[in-house]
């Protein structure tokens, strides 16, 4: 971490060739897999990542926190997803999202363990409105924290741990009336 703080410190200026690979090393596959929740498309995303770290090589003096230079990215990759769908008009597909696991919060356990379960999820998912669908892709399939979904997408913390809330409400009912759920009390399970 001391290297990355001495890489991305305040006195920034242009990076060498070592200090750009080791920065597309480190943040290709967060960027790509960011870019690639966006569009469902593996050529753009990889495009968009691509860009993404050429762009924070680029402009690495304006980074104002080291800290933060993953989710500085993440917000590069995202602008770089939606500019290339913009151009090729292309629509964002969700078709291959995995199901849910939330090892942070004291959340009941779920053991999917079967097709018809994980699809249950997935088209739970797909009911929420795609501000909600972000979130809750940020949150549990990119594992970020909540501090940092927050930065990611400029909105309060409160905000964003409202959203996943309601998301998984919204998915825990629709599980219930699947008949994925036991019942709609707090210890209820996947069946």
């Amino acid at each position: 971490m001391a290297m990355l703080k001495n890489l991305f410190g305040k006195k920034r200026k242009a990076l060498d060739k070592k200090q750009s690979k080791l920065l597309f090393l480190l943040y290709f596959k967060t960027a790509y897999r960011t870019s690639y929740f966006y569009c469902g498309n593996k050529y753009i995303a990889e495009e968009a990542a691509q860009e993404a770290i050429l762009k924070a090589i680029q402009n690495i003096e304006q980074l104002i926190d080291p800290d933060k230079i993953e989710s500085w990215i993440k917000r590069i990759a995202v602008n770089n997803t939606i500019d290339i769908m913009r151009k090729h008009e292309k629509l964002v597909s969700l078709d291959n999202l995995l199901p849910i696991s939330d090892p942070a919060e004291n959340s009941p356990e779920y053991i999917i363990d079967s097709q018809e379960t994980v699809d249950a999820i997935s088209r739970a998912i797909d009911s929420l409105n795609p501000a909600m669908k972000q979130v809750i892709h940020l949150r549990y399939y990119e594992e970020m924290k909540m501090k940092d979904i927050s930065l990611l997408l400029n909105k309060p913390e409160g905000t964003i741990k409202s959203m996943i809330h309601r998301g998984k409400m919204i998915i825990k009912k629709k599980l219930v009336e699947e008949g994925h759920l036991e019942s709609t009390d707090s210890k209820g399970g996947i069946k």
